[in-house]
């Protein structure tokens, strides 16, 4: 199977994953997106992260320590890449090793144990990416992201509800400003 190769890549709604590996020694990652064959980009996961974080205004510590301080996570920490968007990732091993994956919670359908041992990703489309990480630490890892995502939510919904008072209300304010005509 031929994979198309990239020299960059933009994180999407339909990003499904990262997975780590080489190309001609360096490190680069396989990208799945929902509905399209995997691509090859030669730039490691942990940049293409690293990259959609700052994208999205956001620097990578931030989310670290957003996971470290809501849910005491210290190791192998999932990232909100963006709230807004929904873009929760969860990495299969440490982000300092060269191995290290990431996928997008919202497209993993179910993580199953691989045939000759490992885990198979499951995406909502169907594609399957077989790792050599055990199936129970990658289930563990999309548990975590989960728990990760309702204790964010739970810390923004005050802030949503003020943003949309303040959106009703200036919607009000608009509308005696500019009386419908009646007749």
């Amino acid at each position: 199977m031929t994979v198309e190769t990239k020299t960059s890549y933009e994180l999407s709604h339909s990003t499904m994953g990262f997975l780590a590996t080489e190309i001609d020694g360096s490190e680069s990652a396989i990208v799945y997106e929902e509905g399209v064959k995997p691509i090859q980009v030669t730039i490691p996961p942990g940049k293409l992260i690293d990259q959609a974080i700052r994208r999205y205004g956001e620097e990578l510590i931030a989310p670290i320590d957003g996971a470290k301080i809501l849910c005491d996570y210290h190791n192998k920490t999932p990232i909100a890449v963006s709230v807004l968007n929904n873009y929760y990732f969860f990495p299969s091993h440490s982000p300092s090793n060269r191995n290290c994956s990431w996928f997008s919670h919202t497209h993993v359908k179910k993580i199953t144990k691989a045939k000759f041992g490992g885990s198979t990703i499951n995406f909502i489309d169907g594609q399957k990416v077989t790792l050599p990480v055990s199936d129970g630490t990658m289930r563990n890892q999309q548990e975590r992201t989960a728990q990760y995502r309702v204790s964010l939510e739970e810390q923004l919904k005050p802030i949503r509800q003020q943003g949309a008072i303040q959106a009703f209300l200036k919607v009000l304010n608009s509308e005696e400003d500019y009386p419908s005509i009646k007749d």
